[in-house]
């Protein structure tokens, strides 16, 4: 027995393209990649006018911000030492009041003291005893 088929129908043949036109066509394809990315990757990237003008803009809103968030620092710590010290004002104040009022009390109870010690107007006067020679 032999190895070979005995009806030896052989398959239809691959007909083989002779043309390379769309090998051509891919290496144009990949040479116009290669060249738009180096003239991607190499172009220098220079602002336009406006937007240069932009970023100076920016720039100067930034500057303007940070400056008005500054004052407005300053701002609040001096009206926060402002009502410090106005606070101490009034609490000075009342200790004064406090002072004068504890003053005029004593005062007061002073002329009660005073008022209670004295003799009485209604009266006449004592006479003192004869004084002997």
């Amino acid at each position: 027995m032999s190895n070979l088929d005995p009806d030896p129908t052989l398959p239809p043949a691959r007909r083989r393209s002779t043309s390379n036109t769309g090998w051509f066509a891919a290496a144009a394809v990949a040479v116009v990649a290669i060249v738009a990315i180096a003239f991607i990757a190499t172009r220098s990237n220079q602002p336009t006018p406006d937007q240069q003008a932009a970023s100076v803009q920016t720039q100067v809103a930034g500057a303007q911000s940070a400056q008005a968030a500054q004052d407005a620092t300053i701002a609040a710590q001096t009206a926060a030492q402002s009502a410090a010290q106005s606070q101490q004002n009034i609490q000075a104040a009342q200790d004064r009041a406090q002072a004068a009022s504890a003053a005029a009390a004593s005062a007061a109870q002073s002329a009660r003291d005073a008022a209670a010690r004295a003799p009485d107007s209604s009266q006449p006067p004592a006479q003192s005893p004869p004084s002997q020679p």
